[in-house]
């Protein structure tokens, strides 16, 4: 140990009486050990807690699609043991396209209505559900799996229930729901079309980027990876990414690497001035760009920008 007192009496500290080093050493075990303690305790409620820090779901809901102007039906999935997800189903009368919506980590649904009207706006049926644990759906806590299941769940009652064609449903993911979308889209190569809004490569990368947590071991700590990069070699439709070059939340750079690694047919754009809530800041611009999307057999690759 270096600052033992064998140490100290080999430097030459030979007259140093023993009291006074022990006076000089106890206080720094002292600290040192503390120090110690706390940083194991802070790695630990890291890992009992993440689940906490990462879902902030809330059970009230401050607004239907009905407030939008829009008809609507409640709808109640099974997931099996008593558990239920909640989820509104959004009519767009004569149109032939179905868009699966998998909302960010905050709040339930009805914080979504705006980008609910948004999409459906552009030709879209609309099916919003909540994750167990959020807003009126009936479950244990959200965590990686159990969300990866309700989406699941979800895609499930779009084909079988309501008997919608695979390859007429574009699922689209905002924020975490992103990483939740394009795992969905990895394990059915039959989806029509994939929409990823303000997302990011990994967890882990996420975690790393807010800065405050690059002191701890997060590789061993973490428990809800989103491994998101693991998965886009799988992508088989065409894939659009939609990030705001403000957004101060999940940076823009996250969507230009999963862009970059994602296969053709892709396409990428960035929109000026938006932060992370892409529809109601960039609303024109990417309506026209969603429109080109869904009018292309084949998008080609692309980086937009307007």
């Amino acid at each position: 140990m270096p600052f033992s007192k064998s140490w100290l009496m080999r430097t030459g500290l030979t007259d140093t009486p023993a009291d006074t080093i022990d006076s000089v050493l106890n206080p720094l075990f002292l600290a040192s050990g503390l120090a110690a303690l706390s940083y194991a305790g802070i790695c630990y409620a890291l890992y009992s807690y993440q689940t906490k820090l990462i879902y902030r779901p809330l059970p009230d809901i401050i607004k239907t699609p009905a407030d939008t102007g829009l008809a609507y039906e409640d709808v109640w999935i099974p997931m099996g043991q008593g558990e239920e997800l909640h989820a509104w189903w959004v009519p767009n009368p004569g149109s032939q396209r179905t868009l699966l919506f998998c909302h960010g980590n905050y709040g339930n649904i009805s914080y979504n209505t705006e980008r609910i009207r948004f999409h459906h706006a552009q030709g879209c049926s609309v099916l919003a559900f909540d994750y167990r644990g959020y807003g009126q759906s009936r479950g244990a806590g959200p965590n990686e799996a159990a969300i990866f299941a309700d989406a699941e769940a979800a895609w499930r009652y779009l084909v079988t229930k309501r008997h919608i064609e695979p390859d007429t449903i574009t699922v689209c993911g905002h924020s975490i729901g992103g990483a939740v979308a394009i795992h969905l889209a990895s394990c059915h190569a039959n989806i029509g079309r994939l929409i990823v809004e303000s997302s990011f490569t990994s967890m882990r990368d996420a975690v790393v980027a807010k800065g405050i947590y690059r002191a701890f071991p997060i590789e061993l700590l973490l428990t809800e990876p989103f491994d998101s990069m693991s998965k886009i070699e799988r992508l088989t439709m065409p894939v659009l990414y939609v990030h705001g070059d403000q957004d101060f939340d999940v940076p823009l750079d996250f969507s230009k690497q999963l862009y970059a690694a994602t296969p053709n047919p892709k396409q990428l754009f960035i929109a000026p001035g938006a932060d992370h809530n892409i529809e109601t800041l960039a609303g024109s611009t990417y309506a026209a760009v969603l429109q080109d999307f869904y009018q292309l057999d084949q998008p080609v690759t692309q980086l937009q920008s307007a």
